[in-house]
């Protein structure tokens, strides 16, 4: 958790509060067909609005990673760690068959 982006609270935050804001006007006396239209309104609005700030998130990401073996932020794009002269082409190809 100390690894979240502060854009990643923010879509935390938002989902909290509607999830919190629905219950809070949650009818325990309504009958079960407005409680399950109305659950199934809240998973339908939460699909759609998670798949929204999930492409914002992913297009406002780092331009950086962290490299496996040092831990240093490399930029990305770069086949070799500077620090490290760790080769992400050779991990990602995997294990070679002899």
């Amino acid at each position: 958790m100390k690894n979240l982006r502060p854009f990643a609270w923010v879509i935390i935050i938002i989902n909290a509060y509607f999830v919190i804001s629905f219950f809070w006007t949650y009818d325990i006396n309504a009958d079960d067909t407005a409680n399950g239209i109305g659950i199934m309104v809240l998973i339908f609005w939460l699909a759609i609005m998670n798949t929204f700030l999930y492409v914002l998130y992913r297009i406002t990401g780092t331009k950086k990673r962290e490299c496996p073996a040092c831990g240093q932020n490399v930029k990305k794009g770069l086949t070799v760690c500077p620090s490290c002269d760790f080769d992400f082409m050779k991990a990602a190809r995997g294990p070679q068959a002899e």
